[in-house]
């Protein structure tokens, strides 16, 4: 009962994030962020986009990833086997965001 409200909730905030936007202001502020041109033609321009959005991923999973494996560990010491699924899913990640960064730069 209490997932509801979690889910209930985030939706709100979808919804929220999407009124307030109007008419695609998050997409505007993230072409302009990671300096994507307005007409990306061929190719080229699909690999510049995606090599100006990895960077700033692969900065945040680095941060991220040492408290995920922090908290796999608490989890194995206290008897869950969860544990290394949490902290497999932090290093994968930051491994695939790394081999992303390495293909399209």
């Amino acid at each position: 009962m209490q997932s509801i409200g979690w889910h209930a909730a985030g939706l709100l905030a979808l919804v929220a994030v999407v009124t307030a936007s109007g008419s695609g202001g998050v997409i505007a502020i993230v072409r302009r962020a990671a300096a994507i041109p307005d007409k990306a033609e061929g190719l080229e321009g699909f690999v510049a986009a995606a090599d100006a959005l990895i960077g700033p991923a692969l900065v945040a999973m680095a941060a991220v990833a040492p408290l995920g494996c922090l908290v796999g560990a608490g989890a194995l010491m206290f008897g869950s086997r969860r544990g290394m699924v949490i902290i497999g899913a932090s290093l994968g990640t930051l491994i695939f965001l790394g081999s992303v960064k390495g293909i399209v730069a």
